[in-house]
C-alpha cells in the first residue's frame, strides 16, 4: 500500500489513526494530549515516514524520547519498518501554511486554501491544566465566562501580557470549549497569519473567498494582535471583518502583548472597538503562583515534586512560564531515565543547566551601575529615604537583582534599606509593568541589563 511517496489522503489518515491508537494505549491520557494527540503525518515511503508536530519544540521532544515508540506501532500497523522523521508544520509547508484541527480530530484528507492559514489546537491547553493566581485571575474568569456564553458575556474579550504567561493557553480554552460544548464554526491564528493571507489573496484578488472565510465563523481568536502595526491594509480589512462579526453577536477574542493604545500605529477606531467589551491583563506571575504552576505542570507529567523542589524552581526558573515547563520536561526526563524520585541536587543542577551556566552578577554591581545610570549615591539607595528622586532608581535595582543575582527576596530587600520581601516583589512587578508602556525606560533597563552581564 505505502511502497511509494505517492500516498493518498486516506491511506495517510489511516496510517495516523493505527499508530496513535497504539501509542494512546501505552502512555498516559495527559501525555497524549500534550505531545500527540497535534500530529499529523505528510508523508510516507517504502523506507521512512514522516510525521509533522506544530513547533520545533514538540518534534524534538518526540526525537529525543519516543522514536523508538513510533517505530514500533509503525512496524505493527505497517507490518515493516520505517524510519521515523519527525518535522515541523512550517518546515514541510513554509511558514504561511500550517493547518489547523479540532482536538482529538483526525486530520481530514482535504483542506482549502483559506484553512491554510489557520493554525493548531491543542487540547492540553484546557481551563483545568490553568493556574489562576492574582496576576491572571480576571482573566481566566473571563475567559470561562465567554466560553460558556459565546457572544453575550464579553465581546469582545481583549487579553494583555508579556510573552509566555498564558495568553495563547486561554485562547486555546476558549476555543476548546467552543468547539466541544457548543459545537461552533470557530477560527483560532496569529494575527501573522492573518496579515499573511491578506498578501496572498492581493495576489490572487481572490477577496470574496478572503471575506467569507472569517466572516461567516461563530467565534475569531486571534493571537498577537500587535502584528497589526506594521500591516495598514490588513488592518482596514480585520476592522470591516470585526465589523461584521461584532453586530451578527459573533464571539471575538483577541491577545495582544501591550494594550490597545500601545500598539502603534493602530488606528482609533480599532482601538475603541477593542474596548467596547473587556480589556483586562495577564501580569506577571507572583513567586507562589510560580509555586503553584510548578505543581500543577509536575502532576501532568506524573512527577512528584516536593513543595520545595517547586519552590526553588520558582525562584530560579524566572523567566516565561514556557521555561518553567521547560524545566519540568527536563525533570520528566530525568525520573524516566533514573526511575527514582527526583531529588532537590538534581533540580539544582538541571536549572543550573538550563541557564547555560551564567555567570549570576553580584548586588553590590548591580546597586553601583543603577547608582551611576541615576546620578545618584550607593548609600542612598541603600537608606530608608523615601524620596520620589530615589523610589525608581532603587525599584530598578530590586527588579534587576531579583533578575540576575541568585539572592532571595529577603536578602535584597536587606540591601536596599532593609525592606522586606513584599516590597521587592513589588517593585519587580511595577518596574516590569513600566517598561511595556515606557520605551525610555525599557532601553535603559536593557542597557543596564547587558553592562551587568559582560
Amino acid at each position: 500500500m505505502v511502497g511509494t511517496s505517492a500516498v493518498s489522503d486516506s491511506e495517510r489518515d489511516f496510517i495516523l489513526k493505527g499508530v496513535l491508537s497504539t501509542i494512546k494505549e501505552i502512555v498516559t491520557a495527559q501525555q497524549f494530549d500534550m505531545w500527540f494527540s497535534c500530529l499529523r503525518v505528510s508523508s510516507v515511503t517504502g523506507s521512512s515516514i514522516t510525521f509533522v508536530a506544530p513547533n520545533s519544540f514538540i518534534r524534538e521532544w518526540l526525537n529525543s524520547h519516543y522514536n523508538d515508540l513510533f517505530s514500533s506501532a509503525v512496524y505493527k500497523v505497517l507490518n515493516s519498518s520505517r524510519e521515523i522523521i519527525f518535522s515541523t508544520e512550517e518546515e514541510v509547508f513554509g511558514q504561511l501554511s500550517s493547518v489547523s484541527f479540532a482536538p482529538g480530530e483526525v486530520f481530514p484528507g482535504k483542506r482549502s486554501h483559506e484553512e491554510n492559514y489557520t493554525a493548531p489546537l491543542y487540547k492540553y491547553y484546557s481551563f483545568e491544566n490553568f493556574v489562576a493566581g492574582p496576576c491572571n485571575r480576571l482573566a481566566h474568569a473571563a475567559a470561562i465566562a465567554v466560553s460558556e456564553s459565546p457572544g453575550l458575556a464579553y465581546n469582545p474579550l481583549f487579553i494583555h501580557g508579556a510573552s509566555g504567561l498564558g495568553k495563547t493557553h486561554l485562547l486555546h480554552a476558549i476555543n476548546n470549549i467552543l468547539l466541544s460544548k457548543h459545537r461552533m464554526k470557530t477560527l483560532y491564528l496569529p494575527c501573522e497569519r492573518f496579515i499573511n493571507h491578506y498578501i496572498s489573496t492581493i495576489r490572487t484578488n481572490s477577496w470574496d473567498s478572503f471575506r467569507s472565510f472569517y466572516r461567516n465563523i461563530d467565534a475569531l481568536l486571534i493571537d498577537d494582535i500587535q502584528a497589526f502595526e506594521n500591516s495598514q491594509g490588513s488592518r482596514e480589512e480585520f476592522f470591516h471583518t470585526f465589523n461584521t462579526l461584532y453586530n451578527a453577536k459573533r464571539q471575538i477574542v483577541i491577545t495582544s502583548d501591550c494594550p490597545p493604545e500601545s500598539i502603534a500605529a493602530l488606528e482609533d477606531r480599532l482601538i475603541s472597538r477593542f474596548k467596547w467589551g473587556l480589556l483586562c491583563s495577564i501580569d506577571n506571575t507572583s513567586r507562589e503562583t510560580r509555586i503553584a504552576i510548578a505543581e500543577k505542570k509536575a502532576s501532568l507529567w506524573g512527577i512528584n515534586l516536593s513543595h520545595e523542589a517547586a519552590s526553588y524552581l520558582a525562584k530560579n526558573v524566572t523567566g516565561s512560564i514556557r521555561e518553567l515547563e521547560g524545566a519540568i520536561a527536563r525533570l520528566s526526563r530525568e525520573e524516566k531515565i533514573t526511575k527514582n524520585s527526583i531529588a532537590l541536587d538534581r533540580v539544582r543542577k538541571i536549572v543550573w543547566e538550563l541557564s547555560g551556566n551564567k555567570k549570576y552578577v553580584s548586588i553590590e554591581k548591580v546597586i553601583k551601575a543603577v547608582s551611576e545610570r541615576f546620578n545618584v549615591r550607593v548609600s542612598q539607595l541603600q537608606s530608608r529615604c523615601r524620596t520620589r528622586s530615589l523610589a525608581l532608581p532603587r525599584q530598578i535595582a530590586m527588579h534587576l537583582s531579583r533578575k540576575l543575582t541568585r539572592m532571595s527576596l529577603m536578602e535584597i530587600g536587606g540591601y536596599l534599606g532593609g525592606r522586606d520581601h513584599s516590597t521587592v516583589i513589588h517593585a519587580d512587578e511595577k518596574i516590569t509593568k513600566m517598561s511595556r508602556k515606557d520605551k525610555n525606560l525599557h532601553i535603559t533597563l536593557q542597557k543596564l541589563e547587558s553592562e551587568l552581564r559582560k
